[in-house]
């Protein structure tokens, strides 16, 4: 899926499960073409076994963003859910670790909330673990007042179950499966497009949580297409208008697009901060966004990159964070650029509320008996019509029919 429409296949190999929630109908509008109506039938923006289903064929089974290091600066544990599953990322000195959030004792949740600790402590029975996952203590478990204490690594058998983590310039991911491909070839077709930029700079000013209530698809569809722009961003409409831009491209598992905006604005590579060094004029005018299938999703512009993840939290509720980074130590904390940073993150706030009412009636929508396919333009709409079939395929693969 390079940019050009896949073949229509409907023997595609579909799981039965999953099938039999489409129906044959559905997975026929699914594989159809752009001028026809098209697009993943309501139950897949509604169902909870379909979620269950994307949960485990594709977000356990990918890298997804978890976090930045730079927030566990501030709270040492943080705990995410990945493919409906509970994590925690840890920050122990230098190293950073993603373990299963749960007490091998009895399957307690560890920890709810973001905390500062310098140990994890089972609330239920207090067994008592190192930020390395090692088992510490457990008190009375062999009766009365005998409280058991392990030196680190004695019992790997009772330590919490690692999950396995890689960081790239301050972004931590993780891979449920153990066997996603190495991270920088999961990255690669975002890396060959942004070469003259140089992402060791980056640094870590903050994050905005956002909780919508609509499907994790919808979130990622409007993340991609421009065509909406004009109807519902001003401010971004006259940052780069209609004619600047395009539908983008997926490259093997990428998605990507970009614009050359006329002149650079407030927010935009026009705000006093830092630009990445050795910029062309064009490079300094340039935005450029991505989405690594299935979730990650970057915003690149001479003076910022800009993370988004959507965690699905049920089939019509989308967790979002939004992680900013500039460039350089500097910009990332001295005084002069405070009100530059404040002003980006500010901007973004704005740009993202004005999405909120779209994306919760796009799920309303999906309750609608008449709505019988997305009717997509073939100008701007390619790539989200291409979503569709990809998330098709990737459960295609998750078991024979």
């Amino acid at each position: 899926m390079n940019g050009q429409e896949p073949a229509a296949n409907p023997a595609s190999p579909l799981p039965r499960d999953a099938a039999a929630i489409l129906g044959e109908a559905g997975v026929r509008r699914v594989l159809s073409p752009i001028e026809e109506p098209s697009g993943l039938p309501n139950a897949a923006f509604w169902s909870e076994e379909w979620l269950r289903l994307e949960n485990e064929r594709i977000f356990r089974r990918s890298w997804v963003f978890a976090g930045a290091v730079a927030e566990l600066d501030l709270d040492t544990v943080k705990p995410v859910e990945i493919g409906g599953t509970p994590i925690i990322l840890v920050r122990d000195g230098d190293a950073v670790r993603a373990f299963h959030n749960v007490c091998r004792h009895r399957g307690t949740r560890l920890v709810s909330a973001p905390c500062r600790k310098s140990a994890i402590v089972c609330a239920y029975h207090a067994w008592n673990y190192r930020l390395d996952g090692s088992l510490r203590s457990r008190p009375h478990f062999h009766g009365p007042n005998k409280v058991e204490r392990f030196e680190a690594g004695a019992r790997p058998d009772l330590a919490l179950h690692a999950v396995r983590t890689e960081v790239w310039n301050g972004c931590v991911f993780v891979d449920l499966s153990g066997e996603a491909p190495p991270l920088v070839d999961w990255l690669k077709p975002l890396l060959e497009r942004t070469r003259a930029f140089d992402f060791s700079q980056i640094r870590w000013i903050g994050k905005q949580t956002f909780r919508f209530r609509s499907n994790w698809k919808l979130v990622l569809e409007n993340w991609m297409e421009g065509y909406h722009v004009f109807a519902a961003h001003p401010r971004l409409i006259d940052h780069a208008p209609m004619d600047v831009r395009w539908s983008g491209e997926w490259m093997d598992h990428v998605f990507y697009n970009d614009y050359l905006a006329p002149r650079l604005s407030d927010g935009r590579g026009e705000g006093g901060l830092p630009h990445f060094p050795g910029l062309s004029e064009d490079e300094k005018r340039r935005g450029m966004w991505f989405t690594v299938f299935p979730t990650f999703c970057a915003e690149v512009y001479a003076d910022q990159f800009v993370v988004l993840s959507a965690t699905p939290v049920a089939p019509d509720e989308t967790v979002e964070e939004l992680h900013f980074f500039v460039v350089g130590d500097e910009a990332a904390t001295a005084g002069q650029y405070e009100a530059g940073r404040a002003s980006l993150m500010s901007m973004w706030h704005d740009l993202n509320l004005e999405d909120v009412t779209i994306l919760e009636e796009l799920q309303q929508g999906r309750r609608s008996m008449a709505f019988e396919g997305s009717l997509m333009s073939p100008a701007w709409e390619v790539p989200a019509h291409q979503l569709a079939q990809r998330i098709l395929f990737a459960l295609a693969d998750g078991e024979p029919s």
